[in-house]
Order: C-alpha cells, then structure tokens, then sequence
C-alpha cells in the first residue's frame, strides 16, 4: 500500500472514532439530561406514595385539608419490640396544637416467608384505626391475605385496643386468642396479631411524648 492509501485509511479511521466519541458524549448527556429533568418527579411521586400509605391507617383524616404530618423518633428502647431501626419515625396527625392519632411502624420477624412490615394507625385513646402491610414474602394464595389487597382479614384490628379484646386474648383463634387466623396461614397471622399488639403496647408506653404537640418534631405536610 502506498504511503497515500495509508494516509488515507488512517484519516477515515480517525474520523469513525471521532463520530463515536462525538455520539457518546451525546447520548451521555442526553441520558444526564433526562436524569436532571425526572429526579424531581420521581421523588415526588415517592413521597406521595409513602404519604398515602401513612394515611390509609388513619381514614378519618385522610382527606382532611386541616391537618398535618410531622414525626418523632422511634427512642432507643423501644426499637427491639417494634422491630425498628435506627432513625425509625413515628408520624403523627395534627390540627392546629392537638395529636389526633400517630402512625407507627413495626416488623415483625416471625412471618412464614420472613419478615413482615406494617404501619398502625392509633387515635388518641389507644384505638386502631387501621392496619396496612408494607412489605412480606408470605405464601402467594395463603400468607399473602394479609395484605388488604388480597383480603379483608387485616380489617378486623380496626377499632381493637389493649382492653379490647382483653391482653390475653391478642392471640390468633387456635392459641386461645381472639382473631381468627388465615386458613393454612396461622404462622402468618400470628406474626401479624403479635405485632400489633407491641404497636399498641408501644404506644401506651410512650403515649405521653406522642401526644404532646410541643415535643421536638419535623414537620411534614399532608395533602
């Protein structure tokens, strides 16, 4: 090949590699581009979504336009009975200077399939009003009527407290209990019974803190 010829290859190779360098640094910044201009959707959308699932436990204030979300920690010592970690958050439903109801999470590490989490919705005197399962890996068809979605059994925790039914029977049905459990799911249901009763047991505890409008708190707005 004369000098010419491998001029000539060299310079069309030097211009391919400029036109793939010069396509990724374009898709590069597209890509970049498209993560600025969603970041923010996104993590909007997030938020709601956690937002709705606080306030799906407390129905009664759910589309109230009166009211506000802020949070305190999970303290230290109740952590191992709620099953929290580190930087838990108890949220809590205001209007104006009064705590209507809070919301506490707990996980439970006796379901069948492995831990079960779930959020309790709990007015002022220590009632139930709502239960929702976050997250399990219970037995599709059996375990999984836990969830609302599959089933109307987490239903039946609404308007319950420690006195009712009385502290000895916050079992499932076959330990002597009060709640029936889920046919062919009693180790899910009791996982289930078990926790709620520490969220209850939790907030009786700590009710004091939770209830008073002036502990250190960080606002967070419902819609």
């Amino acid at each position: 090949m004369t000098d010419a010829g491998r001029n000539g290859v060299s310079n069309a190779t030097q211009r391919n590699v400029g036109v793939l360098v010069v396509v990724a640094l374009t898709a590069a910044m597209l890509l970049s581009a498209v993560h600025w201009l969603t970041r923010t959707p996104i993590a909007q959308a997030r938020e709601l979504a956690a937002e709705a699932d606080l306030l799906a436990v407390v129905p009664a204030f759910a589309t109230a336009t009166d009211v506000s979300l802020d949070f305190l920690p999970v303290p230290a010592r109740f952590r191992t009975g709620l099953g929290s970690a580190d930087g838990a958050r108890i949220y809590r439903v205001k209007r104006g200077g009064e705590i209507l109801a809070v919301i506490v999470p707990a996980l439970s590490p006796s379901g069948y399939g492995g831990p079960i989490r779930l959020i309790a919705g709990i007015d002022r005197d220590g009632i139930v009003t709502g239960i929702k399962v976050l997250e399990h890996h219970e037995t599709p068809g059996l375990g999984d009527r836990i969830e609302a979605a599959k089933s109307n059994w987490i239903d039946r925790f609404t308007g319950k407290s420690l006195t009712d039914p009385a502290p000895n029977r916050w079992q499932v049905r076959r330990d002597g209990g009060a709640f029936d459990q889920i046919t062919g799911a009693t180790i899910s249901s009791r996982a289930v019974v078990r926790q709620v009763r520490r969220a209850l047991d939790y907030f009786h505890d700590d009710r004091a803190r939770l209830l008073d409008a002036g502990a250190v708190a960080a606002p967070e707005s419902a819609p």
